[in-house]
């Protein structure tokens, strides 16, 4: 990284000199659509955090200057910053409705995005300016935000859920199991960092090689090696509920325990959902990621991926199909030079 460019990774615990765990001091900025962010949201309701970190939800359209944010009264907020979707409706509804001819610049609130109640900001940008006038990297979210010194705390994805899995369980309560879960065992830090190096270029990032392509030589050689990588985390959960079939009789049973790594929820898991909840609605189309589909094509990734939005509400509630369509045909106009959006699939996700 060129020494001019200004990066944000910073943490948040009891010994840190500046950032330590405090109910309301921090906030969270993310866009919907976006699948990055959409893994903070997941992980700050997972650790039942929505009443400790504020969120505020972009507009779904990525223009030239970035994300952008509605603009209101901040009084207009109230609880909805707190809530597990920031107030914004449509999500936990597990299929899009029809678009119509909605502008871009559509500024439906608490429908397309909300606002930022804190400095009432237009955009994201201004909110990397605000911490470093002299920041050369992009506009990107997440953004873990301190109202304290008002800065961005830690702007990298992956970051962003350790800290929420970690530096804030004073606040869950110890009765809460589910909200309790350790995203990132000790014992399995090392498994989890080479596996997830491993899922972001093949897999996270792999569906936007193809959907990039500059070329049918390019376009033909990522697809080949995005379902290759499918193929490999199929198998890996196969593997995974052959095991757990052995150990018990009932699908509910052998369901609360099938995840990639172990008995519970890990980052993995998170990092994984964000890309494969988008690829039948979104990618197939969009990126034409259409070689083989999650739902006719990939029946344990399928299985895992309804397990998770279906039994686990934190990943159903943070999910917006409505944004997520609208941020890539809107956004992206590569290969959908009309930015249409599609209707389908008729269910974005099948049901159990």
């Amino acid at each position: 990284m060129s020494k001019d460019i200004v990066s944000f990774n910073e943490t948040i615990s009891p010994d840190h000199p500046v950032y330590k765990p405090e109910k309301g001091r921090y906030w969270l900025y993310i866009a919907a659509g976006c699948p990055y962010a959409s893994r903070a949201l997941i992980t700050r309701a997972l650790k039942g955090l929505n009443n400790v970190i504020g969120v505020s939800v972009a507009q779904w359209m990525l223009g030239d200057e970035g994300w952008k944010f509605l603009q209101a009264d901040p009084k207009e907020m109230g609880e909805n910053a707190y809530k597990v979707d920031g107030g914004v409706h449509g999500f936990k509804d597990d299929t899009s409705g029809p678009i119509g001819d909605l502008p871009d610049d559509s500024s439906r609130l608490f429908i397309d995005g909300s606002f930022d109640p804190n400095y009432g900001v237009k955009s994201v940008k201004e909110l990397y300016m605000m911490s470093n006038k002299d920041y050369k990297g992009s506009f990107s979210v997440p953004i873990l935000w301190d109202l304290k010194t008002k800065t961005i705390v830690n702007n990298d994805s992956g970051e962003i859920i350790r800290i929420l899995n970690s530096s804030f369980n004073e606040f869950i309560d110890p009765n809460d199991a589910e909200k309790n879960v350790d995203l990132a065992p000790k014992d399995l830090i090392k498994e989890l960092d080479d596996y997830n190096q491993w899922l972001g270029p093949n897999i996270n990032y792999g569906v936007y090689k193809v959907g990039l392509a500059k070329s049918q030589s390019i376009f033909e050689e990522e697809t080949i090696k995005l379902y290759n990588s499918l193929d490999k985390v199929e198998n890996k959960l196969k593997l995974r509920y052959e095991k757990l079939s052995k150990e018990y009789k009932l699908e509910d049973e052998i369901l609360k325990k099938f995840f990639l790594f172990v008995d519970h929820i890990t980052d993995a898991d998170i990092r994984l959902f964000t890309t494969i909840i988008r690829f039948d609605s979104v990618y197939s189309y969009h990126f034409t990621c259409n070689y083989k589909l999650i739902r006719t094509d990939y029946p344990l990734i399928l299985k895992w991926l309804k397990n998770l939005y279906w039994n686990h509400p934190s990943f159903k509630e943070t999910t917006n199909f409505d944004h997520i369509k609208l941020f890539y045909t809107r956004s992206r106009k590569l290969r959908n030079t009309l930015s249409l959006t599609p209707l389908g699939p008729k269910h974005d996700i099948p049901t159990l």
